[in-house]
C-alpha cells in the first residue's frame, strides 16, 4: 500500500489550477559514491506520475569529473520532451578547468549551473568560486547550491556574492538549513537570494516559509533522494500553514523557476507571512515529537516501534477536539506502518510528522 499517495492527492488538490508544476532539483547519475542511483526513466516516471510538467535535473556526485557527466544530463534532457531541463556541475577546485567547462555546457544548452560544496569540499568565499558565478551572472542562468547538512555556514558568503556581483542570482537547496536561522530572516534584503524546499523536516520548511518572502522560494525534491510526491505534500502544507493565497502558490509550484530559467526575478509576491502564522496546538506538538524520533529511527534502520506506539496513542483523542479529523487521519495511516520494518516507511512517518504541526490544511480522508 502506497502509505503517501491519499496525502499527495489531497495536497495536489490544493494548488491553484493552472499552476504548471516544476520541480526545481533533481538527479541523475549512477556514480555517486553513497550508492544512490537515479535515471532520467525513472525520474520522468515519477514526475509524470505525480501531474509534474518537468524538473531541472544535473548529475548526482562523480568521483571521475564532471564533462562526460554534463554531456549525458545534457542528452537526457534533449530526449525527454522538454520535461527535464539541465543544469551543468562543476567542480571549482579546477580553476581554469572548471571555468571552460562552464563555458561549454552553457554553450552546448544547459540552463543553469549546480555547485556542491560539501561533496567537492570548498567555500562560496574560495577565489576559485568567483569567475563561474560572474560567468552565470553575464549568462543569465542560475546557480543551484548545496545549502543542506554536512558543511559549514555559507550563508554570508552567498549573501556577499549577490550584492557584490551585479544580476547574480543563487538557490540555496534544502531550505538552506546551514544558515536558515540567520539567514532566512534577512533574505528580503538581499537581491538574487531564492531557497528552494528540497528537505524532509517540516520544522524547517514551516521557518522558512514564516521568514522568506514567497517570491524567494522555489519548489523541489531532490529525487532520487527524495521524491515528488512527498516534496508536494512537505511543501503544500508548508505553505498553506504560511497562508499563501492563489497567486503565491502558483509562483512557488514553477512560476518563479521559470523566471530564473530567463534571467529575470519572479516578482514581488509580498511580504513573508511572519512567525504568527504557524499554529503551534500542544497536543499536535507531542505527537508531533514521538513521529519525529520514529522518523529519524526510520532513517537509521533502526527499531521505531516505541516511538510509533506512543504516537499512536497520541491519537486518541476527545470525539469534539478541534483537530479530531486530523488525528484520525493520522492514526489511519499509522495503523498501515510496520515499526519494526527498516525500509518503506521513512516517507510515510515524514508525511506525519508534516501533518502534525500544520492543522490548518485538509487532512485527508481518515480511510486512508
Amino acid at each position: 500500500m502506497d502509505l503517501v499517495r491519499p496525502w499527495f492527492d489531497a495536497a495536489r488538490a490544493l494548488i491553484p489550477e493552472g499552476a504548471v508544476l516544476w520541480d526545481a532539483h533533481t538527479h541523475t547519475g549512477q556514480n555517486d559514491p553513497d550508492g544512490v542511483v537515479g535515471t532520467a526513466p525513472r525520474l520522468i516516471d515519477k514526475l509524470q506520475s505525480t501531474g509534474h510538467a518537468g524538473a531541472v535535473v544535473t548529475t548526482s556526485h562523480d568521483e571521475s569529473g564532471y564533462p562526460a557527466a554534463n554531456d549525458r544530463v545534457l542528452d537526457e534532457a534533449q530526449r525527454s520532451g522538454g520535461m527535464l531541463i539541465p543544469f551543468l556541475r562543476v567542480d571549482p577546485n579546477l580553476g581554469a578547468t572548471a571555468t571552460t567547462e562552464v563555458v561549454r555546457s552553457l554553450d552546448s544548452g544547459h540552463r543553469g549551473i549546480k555547485l556542491h560544496p560539501r561533496a567537492e569540499q570548498f567555500r562560496l568565499a574560495d577565489p576559485s568560486v568567483d569567475p563561474i558565478l560572474r560567468i552565470a551572472a553575464e549568462r543569465g542562468v542560475p546557480v543551484l547550491i548545496h545549502a543542506g547538512r554536512g558543511i559549514p555556514s555559507l550563508g554570508r558568503d552567498a549573501a556577499d556574492l549577490c550584492e557584490t556581483i551585479p544580476g547574480l542570482r543563487l538557490v540555496l537547496a534544502h531550505a538552506a538549513i546551514s544558515d536558515l536561522s540567520w539567514l532566512g530572516k534577512a533574505a528580503h534584503n538581499v537581491p538574487g537570494l531564492y531557497f528552494d524546499t528540497a528537505w524532509w523536516d517540516i520544522t524547517d520548511l514551516l521557518a522558512l516559509f514564516a521568514w522568506v518572502p514567497p517570491g524567494r522560494i522555489v519548489y523541489a525534491s531532490d529525487t532520487p533522494y527524495g521524491h515528488p510526491a512527498l516534496a508536494v505534500v512537505l511543501t503544500v502544507r508548508a505553505a498553506i500553514a504560511g497562508g499563501y493565497n492563489r497567486d503565491q502558490l502558483t509562483g512557488l509550484f514553477g512560476g518563479t523557476l521559470q523566471h530564473l530559467l530567463t534571467g529575470t526575478d519572479g516578482g514581488d509576491l509580498g511580504p513573508p507571512p511572519g512567525e504568527g502564522a504557524i499554529e503551534i496546538d500542544p497536543g499536535l506538538l507531542r505527537l508531533h515529537s514521538n513521529l519525529h524520533t520514529a522518523t529519524v529511527r526510520a532513517f537509521a534502520r533502526q527499531d521505531a516501534t516505541e516511538a510509533v506506539s506512543l504516537a499512536r496513542l497520541g491519537c486518541e483523542v476527545p470525539a469534539d477536539d478541534k483537530h479530531a479529523d486530523l488525528y484520525a487521519a493520522i492514526r489511519s495511516t499509522l495503523d498501515h506502518i510496520d515499526p519494526a520494518a527498516t525500509r518503506g516507511i521513512v516517507r510515510p512517518l515524514i508525511v506525519l510528522t508534516a501533518a502534525s504541526l500544520t492543522p490548518g490544511v485538509p487532512p485527508v480522508n481518515a480511510a486512508v
